[in-house]
C-alpha cells in the first residue's frame, strides 16, 4: 500500500531523469550521454548546495578523497588544451559516480576531489554511499582509460567521523574541516594505485557489505596510535549486514566469550579442512550473550580470504507454529526474495536461484523446494497428481533440497547462521538433521543459537552426530563483569567503585543487563556526557535507585521516552520482535491518528540501542527493525493499554493480509493469531483454517491439528459456522491419519458426518463416510470399512453428477475392503466399476487405485498375466502423474508378481528400476525395499556376490533398524555368504535373523529363519551341537525335536515347518519340505524320510531350493 504520495521535488525529478539516461548508455553512446547528463548533474549539484545549510555546524559524515595519477605524462604527449579536454570529461564521469550515489563534491583541487557523504542531511548508509561511489569512480576510470587509451589511475581513501561545516576563506566557500577530513586524506595518501582504502571507523559501518583485506595497521600523521585499515575489494553480490554493538555510539568489546569465539572458528576451520558437516550449537539463557558472539564470528569471517555461501535465518516468537518458516527464512535471504514479492515474482527469484548453483534448468527441484516453503506450485506438472500425498511432497523436497545444497557445497563452503531456534518449527529442524546424515561429507557449518528449551523439545538434537557440540554460555564471572562495566565506561574520568560495585552485582553476570542498566544511568543522569570526557553526577548517584531485575531497568529506560517515541516503540511491539515502518504508518492512518515522520523517532531509538534496522527487509518498499531482545519486546508489549492492543492488533493483522498478497497464506497462522488478540474471532477462524490446511499439506500434522483446535475454541455454542466445522473436523481427521491415529481420525470423521447431517451438506457426508472407511480400513475393521463405503454410496447415488469422484472412491473402498475379507470375485466386480467410472470421469488417482486394486486381487486369485496387465497400466498412469514414490510401489509389486511366475531376470529389472528412482527421489522406505527384493533374487540365480555386496549395504544404512522386514534381510545375506561358502561370516547373521524374526512374531519370517538356519546348520562346518546356532530360550523345545528327528538341520526345518502349518502358508511350507527331503535323501536316513513322506502332500519331491 502506498502512502507517500507527495509529489515529487525538482531534484528528484533531475536524479530520476539521470537514471533514465543512464539505463540508455549502451544504445545510445557514451558521448550522447555524457552530453545530456552534463548539465543535469550541475543543476543537481547546484540543489544540492543550495540545500545546505550555510550556517556552522559538526556533524557526522563520511569524507572521500581522489587522487588522478597520468596528467603529468599525458601532458607530455597532448598539448595544454587536449590535455584539458580529456581531464573535463573525465571529472563528468567522475563527479557523476559521486552525486549518483548521494555524494556532495566539496571541491577539487588539481587532480584531486574532496567528497562528503551525509551533506545537507546524514543518512545510516552514508559510508555504503561512499564507498560505491569510490567502486563505480574507479569503474568509471577504466572504462575512459580503455576507450581514450590513456596511461591513468587513481587512488580513493574514507573515513567516517565527526568534522565542522563552516565558512572558509576569503571566497567564504562552505567546506568542511577536522580531524576525520584529515584521515581521509591520508587514506588516499597511503592507498594502492588503483585501490580504495578506508579505516575502521567506516568499515565497522559497512561490516557485510563489501569484500575487504585488513591490512596491517599504519601510522597516520597526528595520531598516537596505529590505525586499522582495510582494501576494498569489491561489493558483494548477496549483502549481509552487521550492526556495530556498543553504548553511545562507543563500539564494544566482547569480555569473556574468547574460549567460545575461538570453537566456532575452529568449528569453521575445520569444515575447510575435512570437507564435512560440522554443527555448532550455542545455548543460554536471553542476555547472556549468543548474538554478541555471533556478531564477533561473522566480523572475523568477513576478514577471512576464503570465500563461502551464506545462509541467515532468525526466528522470532510465533514462527514455531509457520511450518518451513525456518526454511523459508533461509532461502528468501540467499535469493532474495521479500515478503510482499507477488507469487510469481517470488517463484521466480527462486527458480533462478536455484539454477545459478545447479547450472541447468532443475525446474523439479525449485518446484518441490518452493511448495514445501509455502510459494504454491499446485499448478506443477510436476506436484499436480500427487498433490494428496503431503509425504511424498515432502520427502522428495526434502531430497531435492539436501541435493542443491550439497552442490552448492562442492563449489564453495556453505555457511548457515541460524539465530533462536528454539522458536523454529519442527519441520525446519527435521530438515538439519535429514541433511547432516544425508551428505554429512559436505563442507558446511551450521551454527545456532538457542535458548535451553530446545533441548527439552528436542532432546536428541544432532545427538548422535560425531561433528556436532554444544557451547553452553555461562554468566559472566564478577571479574569479567567488571571488566565489561570498565571498558564501556572507559570515558568516565573517575568511576565510583560503588557504582561499578552496584552494576556488576544488580547484573548477575548478564552481560545485556549491564548494558541496559548503564543506558539507563546515562539517560537519567546519573552518568554526563561532556565530548570526550563523561563525569558521574554526585547527587543523581546518592539518589540513584537500581531496579533489582531486567525487567525493571528496561522498564525505566521504557518510561524516560518522550511520549510519541514511546507510542512508536509500543506499537511497534505488537507486530513483534521484528517490525516494519510502513505498518506503523499504516496502523495510524487507519486510526485516523496524526502520523508523524517516522524517521525521528526510529533515529532515536536507534541511538538508544533499543531497536535495530535489519537489511534487506523481508518486505520491499518497507524498512525493517527489531528490538534488540525479545525480553525489551515483551516488556514494552506489556505495557500498552488493552483497548490499544486490541486495535493494534486488528491493523496489524489488516496490514499483513495486506502487504502479503497473494501470498498470505504463508503468514495465515500469524494473522490469525492478531484477529485473536483483536478479538476479531470470525476473521480469526477463517485465518486459523487456512493455515491448519497450509500446514497439513506441509505435511506438518501436530502444526495443523494445532490451529484446528484453536479455531474451534473460538466456535460459539449455537449452530452458527457449520461450513467452517467441517472444515475443521475434516482437517483434524486427515491429519491424525497423517500421524497414523487411526482410531482418532475416525472419531473426528464421525463428528463430521454428524455436523454435515445437521447442515444437510450430502456431499460432505459422502466425504466423512469415505474419509471414516479409510481409517477403519486402516484399523483391520474391513467388515465396517466395507460398510462406510456402501453408505458413501447409497448417498452419492441420489447426487448424479455432483457426487461421482466421491461414488468412484466409494466403490474402490468396498473393493479394497472385500480383497482385504478374501472376496475376490466382489472385490473384482467393484474394482471394475470404480476403474470405468474414474476413467470416464478421467479422474488419475481413484484410476490408479482401482487399478492396484485389480492388481492385486488378480495376483491372489493367483491369475498373474491379468495382474501383470493391471499393474502395469497403474505404473504407466503414476508415471504421467509423476508419483514416482506410487511408481517405485508399482515396479516392486510387478517384481514379486515376476518372481512368483520364475522370471528372475524380469524381477531384477522391476527392481533395479525401483532402486534407482528411490534413491532420485531420497525415498528411503522404497530404497530399503527394492534393495532387500532385489538382494533375494540375486542369491535365487546364484549371483552370491551381488546379493552379498547389495544386502551388506542394507544392514547397516542407519534407517535399517526400523525395517519391518530386517529379518528378510539377515537370510538372504546368511544365503549369500553360504553360497560364498563363508560359512563364518554365514552363521552369526543368520543367528540374527532368527533374533529379529522372533521380535517380529510374522510366521513368514520366523518360517523363513528356521529354514536358513537349517541350511547354515548343513554347512560341513557346522557343528552339531544346538547350543552353538540356536538360543537359549529356544534349547529346551529343540532339544525334544532332536531326539525326534536326530539332526540339528532337522530340527530347524521342522520348526519352520510348524510355524507354517498353524499359519496356513501352503507354499511356504511345501517349499520347507522339498528342502528337507533333499537335505535327508543326501543323509540316507530312511525313519526320517518315511516321516517326511507322509507330511509331504502330493506332488513334493525332494529337491534344492532356495526361495519360492
Amino acid at each position: 500500500m502506498a502512502l507517500n504520495n507527495s509529489p515529487l521535488t525538482e531534484q528528484e525529478k533531475l536524479e530520476r531523469a539521470i537514471a533514465a539516461l543512464e539505463a540508455q548508455r549502451p544504445v545510445l553512446g557514451d558521448a550522447v550521454v555524457d552530453a545530456a547528463l552534463q548539465p543535469l548533474r550541475q543543476k543537481v549539484e547546484e540543489l544540492r548546495r543550495t540545500a545546505v545549510s550555510t550556517s556552522s555546524a559538526r556533524k557526522q559524515v563520511t569524507v572521500l578523497f581522489a587522487d588522478v595519477s597520468g596528467f603529468t605524462a599525458l601532458s607530455e604527449k597532448l598539448d595544454a588544451e587536449d590535455v584539458t579536454t580529456v581531464m573535463n570529461a573525465l571529472w563528468t564521469r567522475l563527479d557523476g559516480a559521486i552525486t549518483d550515489n548521494g555524494g556532495w563534491i566539496d571541491k577539487h583541487i588539481g587532480d584531486a576531489v574532496m567528497a562528503l557523504f551525509g551533506v545537507p542531511n546524514a543518512h545510516e548508509d552514508d559510508p555504503e554511499h561512499a564507498i560505491r561511489a569510490a567502486l563505480a569512480m574507479q569503474s568509471a576510470l577504466a572504462d575512459f582509460r580503455a576507450e581514450m587509451n590513456v596511461p591513468l589511475a587513481m587512488r580513493i581513501g574514507i573515513n567516517t567521523g565527526p568534522v565542522f561545516l563552516d565558512k572558509v576563506g576569503t571566497t567564504a566557500e562552505y567546506t568542511a574541516m577536522g580531524d576525520a577530513v584529515n584521515v581521509a586524506s591520508r587514506m588516499e595518501h597511503a592507498a594502492p594505485v588503483g585501490g580504495i582504502l578506508i579505516c575502521h571507523d567506516t568499515y565497522r559501518h559497512v561490516r557485510g557489505v563489501f569484500d575487504v583485506q585488513v591490512l596491517e595497521p599504519i601510522h597516520v600523521k597526528g595520531k598516537s596510535e596505529l590505525l586499522q585499515v582495510y582494501l576494498v575489494q569489491g561489493a558483494k553480490p548477496r549483502p549481509f549486514r552487521v550492526t556495530t554493538r556498543g553504548v553511545e555510539g562507543i563500539e564494544t568489546h566482547m569480555v569473556g566469550r574468547e574460549t567460545e569465539l575461538r570453537q566456532l572458528q575452529t568449528a569453521m576451520q575445520q569444515v575447510l579442512a575435512d570437507t564435512k558437516i560440522h554443527a555448532v550449537t550455542v545455548c543460554g539463557e536471553a542476555g547472556i550473550g549468543k548474538s554478541r558472539l555471533l556478531y564477533e564470528f561473522t566480523n572475523w569471517l568477513e576478514l577471512q580470504p576464503v570465500r563461502f555461501w551464506m545462509f541467515q535465518a532468525r526466528m522470532i516468537q510465533g514462527m514455531r507454529k509457520q511450518p518451513y518458516a525456518l526454511l523459508r527464512g533461509l532461502f528468501s535471504f540467499r535469493f532474495d526474495i521479500q515478503e510482499n514479492d507477488s507469487l510469481v515474482e517470488a517463484r521466480r527469484k527462486l527458480e533462478v536461484g536455484v539454477m545459478t548453483f545447479t547450472g541447468a534448468d532443475d525446474q523439479v527441484r525449485a518446484h518441490f523446494l518452493g511448495h514445501m516453503i509455502g510459494l504454491d506450485y499446485a499448478h506443477s506438472p510436476y506436484l499436480q497428481g500427487i498433490l494428496d500425498d503431503a509425504r511424498q511432497i515432502r520427502d522428495r523436497a526434502f531430497h531435492y533440497t539436501a541435493q542443491l545444497l550439497q552442490q552448492m557445497a562442492e563449489k564453495r563452503p556453505l555457511l548457515m547462521l541460524l539465530e533462536d531456534i528454539h522458536w523454529a518449527d519442527d519441520a525446519s529442524l527435521d530438515f538439519i538433521e535429514y541433511l547432516v546424515q544425508t551428505y554429512p561429507n559436505s563442507p558446511i557449518l551450521i551454527a545456532s543459537l538457542t535458548r535451553p528449551p530446545l533441548f527439552e523439545r528436542r532432546p536428541n538434537w544432532f545427538a548422535n552426530y560425531e561433528q556436532h557440540q554444544v557451547i553452553p554460555l555461562q554468566p559472566l564471572t564478577e571479574s569479567l563483569s567488571n571488566e565489561l562495566v570498565g571498558h564501556i565506561l572507559r570515558k568516565v574520568s573517575l568511576l565510583p567503585r560503588e557504582l561499578r560495585a552496584r552494576i556488576v552485582q544488580s547484573a548477575e553476570g548478564n552481560p545485556f543487563y549491564i548494558e541496559e542498566l548503564i543506558k539507563m544511568l546515562l539517560e537519567s543522569g546519573v552518568i554526563q556526557k561532556n565530548g570526550e570526557e563523561w563525569h558521574i553526577a554526585s547527587l543523581a548517584l546518592a539518589e540513584l535507585n537500581v531496579p533489582p531485575t531486567l525487567v525493571g531497568v528496561l522498564q525505566a529506560r521504557l518510561d524516560r521516552l518522550a511520549m510519541p517515541i514511546r507510542e512508536t516503540l509500543q506499537q511497534a511491539s505488537v507486530i513483534g520482535r521484528m517490525f516494519w515502518d510502513d505498518a506503523i504508518a499504516f496502523l495510524n492512518m487507519q486510526l485516523s491518528r496524526p502520523t508523524p515522520p517516522l524517521n525521528g523517532p526510529f533515529h532515536d531509538l536507534r541511538q538508544k540501542e533499543m531497536i535495530y534496522e535489519r537489511s534487506p527487509s523481508t518486505f520491499r518498499d518497507t524498512r525493517e527493525y527489531s528490538f534488540k531482545s525479545g525480553v525489551l519486546r515483551d516488556v514494552v508489549y506489556e505495557s500498552v493499554l488493552k483497548r490499544d492492543r486490541r486495535q493494534y492488533h486488528l491493523q496489524v493483522a489488516c496490514w499483513l493480509a495486506d502487504r502479503s498478497g497473494n501470498r498470505a497464506g504463508e503468514y495465515a497462522g500469524l494473522i490469525a493469531e492478531h484477529y485473536e488478540l483483536a478479538e476479531q474471532n470470525d476473521e480469526a477462524i477463517e485465518w486459523y483454517i487456512r493455515a491448519g490446511e497450509q500446514a497439513r499439506r506441509a505435511y506438518a500434522a501436530s502444526v495443523a491439528l494445532d490451529y484446528y483446535h484453536k479455531a474451534m475454541a473460538l466456535f460459539p455454542p449455537d449452530d452458527q459456522f457449520t461450513e467452517q466445522k467441517l472444515a475443521c473436523h475434516e482437517g483434524v481427521g486427515l491429519a491424525l491419519q497423517d500421524q497414523a491415529r487411526h482410531a482418532e481420525a475416525a472419531e473426528s470423521f464421525v463428528t463430521m458426518r454428524e455436523t454435515a447431517v445437521t447442515c444437510l451438506d450430502e456431499l460432505a457426508q459422502i466425504r466423512a463416510w469415505n474419509h471414516l472407511s479409510w481409517a477403519q480400513s486402516q484399523q483391520g475393521q474391513y467388515l465396517e470399512s466395507l460398510q462406510s463405503a456402501q453408505q458413501a454410496q447409497a448417498i452419492a447415488a441420489t447426487l448424479g453428477e455432483a457426487a461421482q469422484i466421491p461414488l468412484s472412491m466409494s466403490l474402490f473402498r468396498q473393493g479394497w475392503s472385500y480383497y482385504r475379507l478374501g472376496e475376490f470375485a466382489e472385490a473384482l466386480r467393484l474394482g471394475n466399476e470404480a476403474l470405468a467410472l474414474s476413467t470416464r470421469l478421467e479422474a488419475k488417482r481413484e484410476m490408479g487405485l482401482s487399478l492396484a486394486l485389480l492388481g492385486a486381487v488378480y495376483l491372489a486369485q493367483g491369475r498373474e498375466e491379468q495382474a501383470v496387465t493391471h499393474m502395469e497400466q497403474a505404473l504407466a498412469l503414476r508415471r504421467t502423474m509423476s508419483d514416482l514414490r506410487g511408481v517405485c510401489v508399482m515396479l516392486s509389486n510387478l517384481g514379486v508378481n515376476a518372481e512368483a511366475r520364475g522370471k528372475l531376470e524380469t524381477a531384477v529389472s522391476y527392481y533395479e528400476e525401483a532402486l534407482q528412482i528411490a534413491r532420485d527421489i531420497g525415498n528411503r522406505d522404497g530404497e530399503m525395499l527394492a534393495m532387500n527384493n532385489l538382494g533375494g533374487v540375486l542369491v535365487r540365480m546364484r549371483r552370491y556376490g551381488e546379493a552379498m555386496t547389495l544386502l551388506r549395504q542394507l544392514v547397516y544404512m542407519p534407517e535399517a533398524a526400523k525395517l519391518p522386514f530386517l529379518a528378510e534381510t539377515y537370510y538372504y545375506l546368511a544365503e549369500a555368504f553360504l553360497g560364498l561358502d563363508e560359512f563364518a561370516e554365514a552363521l552369526p547373521v543368520a543367528r540374527q535373523a532368527l533374533f529379529l524374526a522372533q521380535q517380529s512374531g510374522h510366521p513368514q519370517l520366523l518360517g523363513g529363519a528356521w529354514r536358513v538356519l537349517g541350511e547354515v546348520a548343513m554347512h560341513p562346518l557346522a557343528s552339531p551341537d544346538l547350543a552353538d546356532f540356536a538360543l537359549a530360550t529356544e534349547t529346551n523345545h529343540l532339544a525334544d525335536l532332536l531326539d525326534e528327528w536326530q539332526s540339528v538341520p532337522a530340527v530347524f526345518f521342522a520348526s519352520a515347518l510348524r510355524i507354517l502349518t498353524d499359519a496356513g502358508m501352503e507354499a511356504e511350507r511345501s517349499q520347507i519340505l522339498a528342502q528337507w527331503l533333499a537335505y535327508e535323501q543326501q543323509r540316507g536316513n530312511e525313519v526320517v524320510l518315511a516321516k517326511l513322506q507322509q507330511l509331504a502332500p502330493e506332488g513334493v519331491a525332494g529337491e534344492e531350493g532356495k526361495r519360492p
